[in-house]
């Protein structure tokens, strides 16, 4: 019996798009506050210096207020030094790295501050948040790399060697897999099909032609899992993923 060649449903338009980039409004707004309130309490503790340069991240609204509840000696000392970094702005690497500290120490930092955005979150919420990260660098420079590097895309696939892929391959389901490349890019397919064998390579690419119609966000979900084991694995430190795919 013939097998039905595959067709892609795109189901991640419309009223169902329009949830999700709400979705990632409220869900970046609420990580993005919680920014700003652990910055704010650090800087109503002292250190005049970084105290300045810490006052730069926040927004103009919230640098004022926050100058204010400094004693009137230290309002004094800060307002100087922000007159002299007049030019300076919340993405300069001094200030990066200034506001970097407070999070850290703060434990509000990496993981943990992609994870109040991204969460349990589905698969296309998954994709939409990688497309809208990049936008949102302006507004909370950290928090938005911080995003960009937990969402990993099929794309570092191509950043990985063949070895570190042939591992990864061993514990990817081949179902999962083929629904996993119909909307990858050409050089992650090849990248995969170079690393198997002929006959595993042929099967593989004649199950994506004929899977019959594939719902975009099952595409979407199935990256989700096999990204998800790539992760894990070099968690474990049993593949390397090139420094300049995630930096």
């Amino acid at each position: 019996m013939a097998k039905e060649k595959t067709t892609i449903v795109d189901d991640t338009s419309g009223e169902n798009s329009d949830k999700i980039l709400k979705k990632i409004a409220e869900c970046f707004d609420k990580a993005n506050d919680k920014t700003f309130s652990i910055i704010e309490d650090f800087i109503s503790s002292g250190y005049i210096e970084n105290l300045a340069k810490i006052l730069i991240y926040l927004p103009e609204a919230r640098r004022k207020s926050t100058l204010q509840k400094l004693p009137k000696e230290v309002q004094e000392k800060v307002s100087a030094l922000l007159d002299s970094y007049s030019q300076k702005k919340n993405c300069d690497a001094d200030v990066l790295s200034a506001v970097g500290f407070v999070l850290k120490k703060s434990g509000f930092y990496g993981a943990k501050a992609a994870g109040e955005v991204l969460g349990e979150k589905d698969a296309l919420f998954m994709a939409m948040m990688r497309e809208r990260a990049g936008s949102l660098f302006a507004e909370n420079p950290l928090l938005s790399m911080n995003l960009e590097h937990h969402l990993t895309s099929m794309e570092i696939l191509t950043q990985v060697d063949d070895r570190g892929v042939q591992k990864w391959l061993r514990d990817v389901s081949n179902d999962e897999l083929a629904k996993a490349l119909k909307d990858a890019s050409i050089d992650v397919q090849d990248k995969v099909f170079r690393n198997m064998s002929h006959r595993a390579a042929a099967m593989l690419q004649e199950d994506m032609e004929y899977m019959g119609p594939v719902r975009k966000s099952d595409i979407l979900e199935s990256q989700k899992k096999v990204m998800a084991i790539l992760k894990k694995l070099e968690e474990d430190g049993d593949i390397v993923i090139s420094s300049e795919m995630i930096e």
